[in-house]
């Protein structure tokens, strides 16, 4: 049996937590016993309670608390953990502390699941770590942009795996239908948005591109937009007033359960400028929803474009209009991409296929380094 620690700084809920509790089912089947070490009252933590997953908490400390650190350390050791795998940048420097204080006998991997900026000089120190045995990439293009941090001597240490979905999870049952909730009309297009409001996700582009789509003569649509509304939120709702589209969008905020109102949706909507690989998207696949995305990090290695979805080039908010036109008035087109999307979400994008592969990457570890 494998022992792994799974390593999360993350106090909220978002892609990188779904992607470890998704895993975890899937990898057990391969005699591999899992614990998630995380911070007291964390949304991880909450769900690790709830649906009765392996975890320990901690009060919440810095990134590298000498108290922190001790912990893990007694744990480790207590536990016979041969595994570290880290699932927040914030946890890679928590790992060097850790070694850097007790020097414990354990492996490290870190997955990297979205593309920002990892350039800092302290950022290529704790990346280069030598006990850091793996990096696990999400896509080929955050393959690209993480290996610029990594040395030449270390990116035969990267890895491609693509992060699966728990098809068992995902529920087809809403807390409750949209339709109902703001009096949208069967015959209206409704159009769904699953994203917080930050820079990343870029929802401006999408506000633009239903406004492009009202001026191409469609009046028969409606956006529910989901997700965490932030300070940016005022200038996204100004854009949708100033553009008079208030009837044709509303920003629902948090939603509970956010994934369960994908099957509503007669398409899927991602309008971002940076991505890792989005859960959203494969989740649309399962539920046999098309989706519209712009050509964001990992997206197109999900879709190709006319084949299975979608794609516009960032910020192209003129096309993003068109395509959901097209997407409106051809049903034939809507049917191809549900069918191809079905078909390649098997293939490549299950929580069993990344089990399997990341399952690998665990033995190598242990073989290489164990002799």
């Amino acid at each position: 049996m494998i022992k792994v620690l799974h390593l999360s700084h993350a106090m909220v809920w978002g892609g990188n937590e779904q992607q470890l509790v998704d895993l975890i089912p899937a990898i057990e089947y391969h005699n591999v016993f899992n614990t998630i070490f995380c911070f007291e009252n964390s949304e991880i933590h909450k769900y690790s309670l709830k649906n009765k997953l392996n975890f320990i908490a901690t009060k919440k400390k810095s990134t590298y608390s000498f108290s922190l650190s001790k912990i893990l350390n007694q744990i480790i050791i207590r536990d016979g953990y041969q595994i570290v795998h880290m699932h927040t940048s914030n946890s890679v420097g928590t790992f060097l502390t850790l070694n850097l204080l007790f020097s414990p006998k354990i492996y490290g991997i870190f997955s990297k699941k979205g593309i920002s900026d990892s350039s800092s000089f302290f950022s290529k120190i704790k990346y280069n770590f030598y006990k850091i045995k793996k990096y696990i990439c999400v896509s080929n293009a955050v393959y690209d942009s993480f290996s610029k941090s990594i040395k030449t001597k270390n990116r035969h240490k990267l890895s491609l795996i693509y992060d699966g979905i728990n098809l068992d999870r995902i529920s087809l049952k809403s807390p409750y239908s949209i339709r109902e909730k703001l009096n949208i009309d069967k015959d209206t297009y409704l159009i769904g948005s699953i994203a917080n409001h930050s820079p990343a996700k870029d929802l401006i582009t999408l506000i633009r591109g239903l406004s492009e789509l009202k001026s191409l003569g469609i009046n028969n649509f409606f956006c529910a937009q989901i997700g965490k509304k932030s300070n940016l939120t005022k200038i996204l709702e100004k854009e949708i007033s100033d553009l008079g589209i208030d009837n044709h969008i509303k920003l629902l905020g948090y939603q509970d359960q956010a994934s369960s109102f994908i099957s509503q949706f007669d398409c899927f909507c991602l309008s971002s400028m940076r991505e890792g690989l989005p859960l959203s998207i494969l989740e649309s696949f399962y539920v046999g929803t098309p989706v519209i995305a712009t050509k964001a990090g990992g997206i197109p290695e999900a879709i190709t474009s006319g084949f299975n979805g979608s794609l516009v080039a960032i910020e192209d908010y003129k096309n993003f209009g068109l395509k959901i036109k097209e997407l409106l008035i051809n049903k034939a087109l809507k049917r191809k991409y549900i069918e191809n999307s079905k078909e390649k979400l098997k293939k490549n994008f299950t929580n069993k296929v990344c089990a399997k592969n990341t399952y690998s990457v665990y033995n190598e570890v242990l073989t290489e380094n164990n002799g």
